[in-house]
């Protein structure tokens, strides 16, 4: 799916658009400066909630979701800042919630060193609510919390597709 046309697909309804002054202190927040593709999305789209079909896969070709939810520099339930603050599900500084699909599980990024700016779907149905959890237990395959979706930002939109091209 073209970047574009997914932006398009977001109801911004209500929110300004995001400054890169906004962005910087986002990221001062987080304590890094996140990947130039997610920068320059995150300037052009404030987040909010899909309004069209954008499906994604497993990296082995099938079907794993749709994306719902888009969180952008705004200040409602679509903020990034109040996502990472409050977050629905179990989750580590490691990983910056950027999306949720259509069951609410969270699309993110990790914005650590050894695996900076890869896409991950975490699935909180096998979610550790009750202990703390580390990135690469959660990433083992004997726990299978955090799953990988794309190596790049760019690469996980670039995966996205409308339900009527999948068949």
């Amino acid at each position: 799916m073209d970047i574009s046309d997914f932006i398009a697909g977001v109801d911004r309804a209500g929110t300004n658009q995001p400054t890169p002054a906004a962005l910087e202190a986002f990221e001062k927040s987080i304590g890094c400066r996140l990947p130039d593709e997610y920068r320059q999305f995150l300037l052009a789209c404030a987040g909010g909630y899909f309004q069209g079909s954008a499906e994604f896969n497993w990296p082995q070709g099938h079907w794993a979701g749709a994306v719902q939810e888009v969180l952008g520099l705004r200040h409602d339930k679509c903020s990034l800042v109040l996502t990472r603050q409050t977050p629905q599900w179990p989750t580590i500084d490691e990983l910056l919630w950027i999306m949720g699909d259509h069951g609410g599980n969270p699309i993110c990024m990790t914005i650590d060193k050894t695996h900076f700016g890869k896409i991950w779907f975490v699935d909180h149905e096998v979610a550790n609510y009750d202990e703390g959890w580390t990135l690469t237990e959660a990433m083992s395959d004997q726990w299978g919390y955090v799953l990988p979706l794309a190596p790049t930002f760019g690469d996980f939109m670039a995966g996205l597709y409308e339900e009527a091209e999948a068949a």
